[in-house]
C-alpha cells in the first residue's frame, strides 16, 4: 500500500502552499476560453460520465480519437463556420434561415432549450445586437456558457439570402483545411526489435510488419456562410483522411464522404462514411454516448440524436459506408433512409464446423501477420429508416434498422468466466427497431424510446433460438424550478436478451444490455459566482456480466462545485464515488461478489497572470476499497503553464503550453486521469499508475495566415520500474519519449 515519508510529506504541503501563493496574486487579465480550453473541458465532462468505457479500453495515442471524435469534429466545424447572432431575428422572409440558426445552435451540447429560447428572445426585443458582450444581458446564461458560446457565434449585420446559390458558388466560397499528422518515437518496442530467423519461423506474430512512426493526412472541404453574399440554407462539405498506424504497413485506412444540406425538400444528402443517432439512441447511435454531467444528463440540452453526421476521423470502426439521405415532406414530417456496405475485421472460429466469427475486431490495427488475416473478414450490408413527427413542442421518432452479416457470429462462452457472452449477438441477421418521444414546454421536458431487437441466432448450449429477442427502454424527465435551478431523472430498462451492433445510449455498460437503473440529479446556482451538480445514479445487472458470475449491483455518485469569484480566476472541486459489485476468489476454487468502491477527489485553479500567461493546477486524490485485499490509493499534482501571443495579425498566433504530472500510486486500480495538451483533432489523456513524472511541451506557431505548425513532446519517467508494457509492446526501460508533428494548411 502507498506510504509517504516525512520528507515527502513536506515536499507535497510546500508544493501546495506555493500553489496556494500563485493563486493570490492579483490578476489583471480577463479570463477568456480558446478551443484548447474547450476541447479539454468537455473531454474532461466525457471521462467523467463513461469511464465505464475507458477502464475496459487500452487507451494509446492512435486510439485515443475513437473516444470522442465525432463530437468533437462537428464542433470545431461550427467554430470555424460560427453562427450570426442576428440572423436569429423574426422576419417573414427570413423564417427558414431563423429556423435553421436555432438548429445549428442546438447542435452545441452545452446549451439548453431554455438558454436558446432566451438569446432569441433577446435578439428579436434588442435587435441589431452590437456585440457578444450583450449576452451578459441574458440571465439565463452564466459565465463558462457566455465564454463558450464566444468560440461559436459572432454579431454582424444579418445573412442577406441567395436563392440563385449553386454548387460552383458554394465550391468557390468553400474553405479548405489539409492537416498532415506524425509521431516518432524515441524508443524500440518488443514488436519492432530483430528476431532470430527460427524464432519468426515458428512464431511469424513475434513482430511488426511496418515501422514504429504514425502517419495521417485529412481534407476537409466546408463551405462557408458569406455575408451578404448568400444565405445559410445550402452547405457542401467534404472530406478524406488517410491513416498508417504504428507497426502497419503503409497507409491501412482510407475514408472520405461528400454531404449536401439544404437541396429542395432534401435536408442533408451524404455519400461515404457517415454516422447516425436517432432518438435515445437505444436503435441506432455511434455517435456520441450520453453523460450524466453538463454536457447529459444534468444538462437541459435536448439528449434526442441529431440524425446524419458525416464521419471525418480517423477512427476505422463503428460508422456506415454508403448513402443516407433526410427528406422533408412538410415542416412537421421528415423521412430519413440510409443504406451501408462494407467489409469489417473479425476474429473467425477455427474449430467450428461450418465458416463463423467468434468476435468482431473494432481497434483498427494491422500491425502483425494474425492482425491482418483478421482485416475484412466480414461483409457487413445494413439498410433503416427513420420517419420524424414534430408539432407544437411535440416530437415523436420511429427508427428501423437491419444488418447482415456474411459469416455468423457465434461466440463462445463455453467457462464460467466468458458465461456473460451468451447475451452477445449471434447469428448473420440482426433486427431493432424504436419509438421515442419528446415533449417540452416552459418548465418540463420529458424524453423517452422504447425498442425491441430480433435476431436469427441460435444458442446451441441453452438450446434456444433466436436468443437476442429483447425489450429496452429509457425515459428521462427535466424540470426547471427556476433560472438557476432544474432537477433531473432517467429510468432505464435494457434486457439481457436486447442487443444491437449500433446502439448505445445512456447507462453503466457500453452498450443497452442487462441493465436496470434510475438517476437522480440537480443542477443550481445557490450563491452567485457559484455553480453545483450532482447526481446519484443506482443500477442493477440482472444477469451475469464481465467480472462478475451472477447478477450484481452498484451506485455511482458525483458532486461538482465550481466558485468563479470573478471573471479571472474560478474554482473546481469534485467528489466522485463508485461502487459496484465484482467476483472476487475465496480460498481456491471459490468466488464471491463483493463491492470493491473508488473514492476520486480533484481540486483545480485556473487563473491568469498576465494577458499572455495562464496556469492550471489540478491535484487529484484516488482512494479504492478492496473487499478481499488490502486497501489501495493515488494521487497526483499536476501544473499546466501556457504563455500565448500574437506573432502578427497577418500569421496568427504563437503559443507554448508546459505541463508537468507527478503521480503516485498503488496499483492500476488506482490510477489516475489527467488530460495534456494535444494536436488539433485529438484528445491527449494519460492513465497513469506506479511511481513516476509526465512532462509535456507543447510548442505551435503560425508560419504564415495560411500555415501553421506543432511540436508536441511528451516525456515520462517511472521510478518503481525497469520496463513498460508487455508482449509486443514491451519497452525495454523505465521511460519514454514521444515526439508528434503536425502541419496545416488552411485556406
Amino acid at each position: 500500500m502507498l506510504t509517504m515519508s516525512f520528507n515527502e510529506r513536506n515536499n507535497i504541503l510546500l508544493i501546495l502552499t506555493l500553489l496556494l501563493l500563485f493563486n493570490t496574486i492579483p490578476l489583471h487579465a480577463q479570463l477568456t476560453m480558446d478551443w484548447e480550453d474547450f476541447v479539454r473541458d468537455m473531454y474532461e465532462e466525457y471521462l467523467e460520465s463513461n469511464d465505464e468505457l475507458v477502464e475496459n479500453a487500452d487507451i494509446t495515442t492512435t486510439e485515443e480519437d475513437r473516444i470522442y471524435d465525432v463530437l468533437l469534429n462537428e464542433l470545431y466545424s461550427l467554430h470555424l463556420s460560427p453562427i450570426n447572432l442576428n440572423d436569429l431575428r423574426a422576419v417573414k422572409d427570413t423564417e427558414n434561415q431563423m429556423t435553421n440558426v436555432r438548429e445549428r445552435l442546438r447542435q452545441l451540447p452545452f446549451l439548453n432549450e431554455r438558454q436558446i429560447e432566451a438569446i432569441v428572445y433577446y435578439v428579436n426585443n434588442n435587435y441589431p445586437m452590437q456585440s457578444l458582450g450583450e449576452l451578459m444581458l441574458i440571465r439565463e446564461l452564466d459565465y463558462l456558457t457566455r465564454s463558450r458560446l464566444a468560440l461559436f457565434c459572432y454579431v454582424d449585420e444579418p445573412t442577406v439570402k441567395d436563392s440563385n446559390q449553386s454548387i460552383l458558388k458554394l465550391l468557390r466560397y468553400a474553405n479548405h483545411e489539409v492537416v498532415a499528422r506524425t509521431d516518432i518515437p524515441f524508443y524500440t518496442k518488443d514488436g519492432y526489435q530483430d528476431k532470430p530467423r527460427s524464432v519468426l519461423e515458428s512464431s511469424p506474430n513475434k513482430i511488426y510488419q511496418g515501422n514504429n512512426n504514425y502517419h495521417s493526412l485529412r481534407y476537409q472541404l466546408r463551405s462557408m456562410q458569406q455575408r451578404q453574399a448568400r444565405g445559410i440554407n445550402r452547405q457542401l462539405t467534404a472530406g478524406f483522411s488517410i491513416e498508417k498506424d504504428a507497426g502497419e504497413e503503409l497507409f491501412d485506412y482510407l475514408s472520405g464522404y461528400v454531404m449536401m444540406n439544404g437541396i429542395g425538400n432534401i435536408r442533408s444528402l451524404i455519400i461515404g462514411d457517415f454516422k447516425l443517432n436517432y432518438g435515445l439512441g437505444l436503435t441506432v447511435n455511434n455517435s456520441l454516448n450520453l453523460g450524466k454531467n453538463t454536457t447529459g444528463i444534468l444538462s437541459n440540452a435536448p439528449l434526442s440524436g441529431h440524425g446524419i453526421r458525416p464521419h471525418a476521423s480517423t477512427s476505422e470502426s463503428n460508422h456506415f459506408r454508403g448513402i443516407a439521405i433526410n427528406y422533408s415532406l412538410n415542416n412537421s414530417i421528415h423521412c430519413s433512409a440510409f443504406l451501408s456496405y462494407q467489409d469489417i475485421d473479425a476474429t473467425k472460429d477455427q474449430n467450428a464446423s461450418g465458416p463463423a466469427i467468434t468476435s468482431l475486431k473494432t481497434d483498427g490495427l494491422h500491425r502483425t501477420l494474425l492482425e491482418q488475416n483478421k482485416k475484412g473478414l466480414v461483409h457487413e450490408l445494413t439498410g433503416g429508416c427513420n420517419v420524424n413527427y414534430y408539432y407544437r413542442g411535440l416530437q415523436i421518432e420511429l427508427t428501423g434498422i437491419a444488418t447482415h452479416f456474411s459469416i455468423p457470429l457465434k461466440p463462445k462462452y463455453n467457462t464460467p468466466t466468458t458465461k456473460y457472452r451468451q447475451f452477445n449477438l449471434q447469428g448473420d441477421s440482426f433486427g431493432a427497431i424504436g419509438l421515442s418521444y419528446r415533449y417540452r414546454t416552459n418548465r418540463w421536458n420529458l424524453q423517452g424510446e422504447y425498442a425491441f431487437s430480433c435476431t436469427n441466432g441460435m444458442d446451441s448450449i441453452n438450446n434456444v433460438n433466436n436468443p437476442n429477442n429483447g425489450f429496452a427502454c429509457v425515459n428521462s424527465m427535466r424540470y426547471r424550478i427556476d433560472n438557476l435551478t432544474s432537477l433531473s431523472a432517467l429510468v432505464r430498462y435494457y434486457d439481457a436478451k436486447y442487443a444491437t451492433l449500433y446502439g448505445h445510449s445512456f447507462g453503466e455498460n457500453s452498450h443497452p444490455q442487462n441493465e436496470l437503473g434510475i438517476l437522480a440529479g440537480i443542477t443550481t446556482e445557490p450563491w452567485t459566482h457559484f455553480h453545483i451538480e450532482t447526481y446519484l445514479d443506482c443500477f442493477m445487472f440482472p444477469k451475469y456480466r464481465y467480472h462478475a458470475a451472477a447478477g450484481s449491483k452498484g451506485i455511482d455518485g458525483l458532486i461538482k462545485v465550481t466558485y468563479s469569484p470573478n471573471e479571472k480566476s474560478s474554482w473546481q472541486v469534485r467528489y466522485r464515488l463508485k461502487s459496484k459489485e465484482q467476483d472476487c476468489k475465496i480460498g481456491q476454487d471459490k468466488t464471491e461478489l463483493l463491492f470493491f468502491t473508488r473514492h476520486d477527489m480533484r481540486l483545480q485553479w485556473n487563473y491568469h497572470l498576465t494577458n499572455c500567461l495562464t496556469l492550471r493546477t489540478t491535484g487529484e486524490l484516488v482512494y479504492r476499497w478492496n473487499a478481499n485485499s488490502d486497501n489501495e490509493m493515488g494521487y497526483l499534482l499536476s501544473q499546466h503553464i501556457r504563455h500565448e501571443r500574437m506573432v502578427n495579425h497577418q500569421k496568427g498566433k504563437q503559443k507554448i503550453d508546459v505541463m508537468f504530472t507527478y503521480f503516485h500510486t498503488d496499483s492500476y486500480a488506482a490510477k489516475v486521469y489527467t488530460t495534456t495538451p494535444s494536436l488539433l483533432y485529438t484528445l491527449g489523456m494519460n492513465a497513469l499508475y506506479g511511481h513516476g513524472i509526465n512532462i509535456v511541451a507543447l510548442f505551435s506557431r503560425s508560419l504564415s495566415s495560411h500555415l501553421s505548425a506543432t511540436c508536441k513532446l511528451s516525456v515520462t519517467k517511472y521510478f518503481d520500474r525497469n520496463t513498460i508494457g508487455t508482449g509486443l509492446e514491451l519497452i525495454h526501460a523505465s521511460h519514454k519519449e514521444d515526439v508528434q508533428l503536425q502541419l496545416r494548411w488552411k485556406i
